[in-house]
């Protein structure tokens, strides 16, 4: 993996979430049950991938990477409105630090290319 399939897999569930008419808690599943499965070289760092952790652990109770995503249903279906609001902007915060360290990535990768010598 790496950070483009963190931020690819955070992109297409957080646009679903946010098109959805579904309840905030189904949206926040739909969200954690995307995610979950990813390792930390989808993210640009330390403090991101801590951010992820407790992500997956307030959403399913459970490690990073399980793959028990019934869990993640019992889990959100049980929060306030409140509580599925703020894991869903922290969802959001947590893509837009892996949509910075992508974008400098590929900018990155874009100069390089374009500096070749004649």
């Amino acid at each position: 993996m790496g950070v483009d399939q963190g931020w690819e897999k955070f992109f297409i569930t957080l646009h679903f979430a946010v098109a959805s008419p579904a309840l905030l808690q189904r949206r926040l599943a739909e969200v954690a049950q995307s995610v979950c499965r990813l390792e930390r070289d989808s993210f640009p760092d330390g403090e991101t991938w801590n951010r992820f952790e407790k992500f997956i652990a307030a959403t399913a109770g459970l490690p990073a990477n399980n793959e028990n995503t019934a869990v993640i249903e019992v889990t959100t279906s049980q929060m306030t409105d409140d509580e599925a609001s703020y894991w869903l902007q922290e969802a959001f915060g947590i893509c837009n630090d892996i949509t910075v360290a992508y974008g400098a990535e590929v900018a990155r990768l874009a100069a390089g290319r374009c500096s070749r010598s004649w």
